[in-house]
C-alpha cells in the first residue's frame, strides 16, 4: 500500500480526533500538500457535524437493540478491565435507562476497516493481533451471540485498536447487504465502526473515546451512517 493510500484511511479518524498524535502528525503535513486529502477531510468534517440531530431519533432505532437484547441476543462483556471502568466513570445502565433509551442515535462516519496498517494485511495478521491485544491489561472482549452460540469476538485494546473475528457461525448474507459494527457510547450515541461485508473476514477499527457497548447489523451494502437495518447481537456493559 503505498503512503497516500494508508493517509487516505486515516482521514476520517482525523476529523473524528481520533489518532494518536503522531499519526495526526504524518497526515497534518500530508494535508499541506494534497488538495484530494484536503478535499476528502471537509467532506468528513461536514458530516460528523451532523451526527447529532436537531430532533429526537426514531423510537424504532432503540426498539430493534431492546428486541433483540430481550431475544436473548445480547454478548456478554468478559473484560472491560478494571483501568478502563475508572476512567469511564459510573457505567451506563443500558438496561434501566428506560427514558434515555429514545434518545439513542444510530448516527456517525464510516471511519472504516484498517486492515492493511502496521503489516496486519492478512487474515492471519489480523486474528493474531487481536489475540494478543485480548491478552492486555485494560482490553475489553466480547461476543456477539445469537442463539447463544458466538457469531464474532470484538477486542478493543486499551490504546484504542480494535479488532472484529466473525466465527463460522456467522451467517453469509446476499450481496446486496452487508453486517455493520457500531459502538455505543455511554451519551446514548452509536457509531460505526465498520462496515463489514457480506462474508465478513477479520477486520480491523479505531475507537479512543468512552464506550458501553457494541452492536452489530444488517444494512443495504455499503453501509449506512443512520441504521435502518435490523440487529444481530449486542454487547452491554450492564
Amino acid at each position: 500500500m503505498s503512503g497516500h493510500s494508508r493517509l487516505v484511511e486515516l482521514v476520517p479518524l482525523y476529523a473524528l480526533d481520533a489518532l494518536d498524535p503522531s499519526e495526526a502528525a504524518s497526515l497534518e503535513s500530508h494535508l499541506e500538500d494534497c488538495e484530494a486529502c484536503r478535499a476528502e477531510l471537509d467532506v468528513h468534517r461536514n458530516v460528523a457535524a451532523q451526527l447529532v440531530p436537531d430532533e429526537p431519533p426514531a423510537i424504532h432505532v432503540w426498539d430493534r437493540i431492546e428486541a433483540a437484547i430481550s431475544q436473548g441476543d445480547e454478548g456478554e462483556v468478559i473484560d472491560f478491565g478494571a483501568e478502563r471502568a475508572r476512567r469511564r466513570g459510573n457505567p451506563f445502565n443500558w438496561m434501566l435507562a428506560t427514558a434515555a433509551v429514545v434518545a439513542l442515535v444510530f448516527a456517525g462516519v464510516l471511519v472504516g476497516q484498517r486492515l492493511a496498517f502496521d503489516g496486519l494485511s492478512t487474515d492471519e495478521g489480523v486474528v493474531a493481533a487481536a489475540e494478543s491485544a485480548a491478552e492486555e491489561p485494560g482490553a475489553l472482549v466480547g461476543d456477539f451471540l445469537v442463539d447463544d452460540v458466538a457469531v464474532a469476538r470484538v477486542v478493543l485494546s486499551k490504546d484504542g485498536l480494535g479488532y472484529v473475528i466473525p466465527t463460522d457461525a456467522l451467517d453469509t448474507l446476499d450481496p446486496s447487504r452487508t453486517y455493520q459494527l457500531w459502538v455505543l457510547t455511554p451519551d446514548e450515541v452509536a457509531i460505526s465502526a465498520g462496515v463489514l461485508g457480506a462474508d465478513p473476514g477479520p477486520a480491523t477499527f479505531t475507537w479512543k473515546g468512552d464506550i458501553a457497548g457494541f452492536a452489530l447489523t444488517r444494512e443495504v451494502a455499503g453501509g449506512v451512517v443512520s441504521s435502518a437495518g435490523d440487529v444481530v447481537s449486542v454487547i452491554l456493559d450492564t
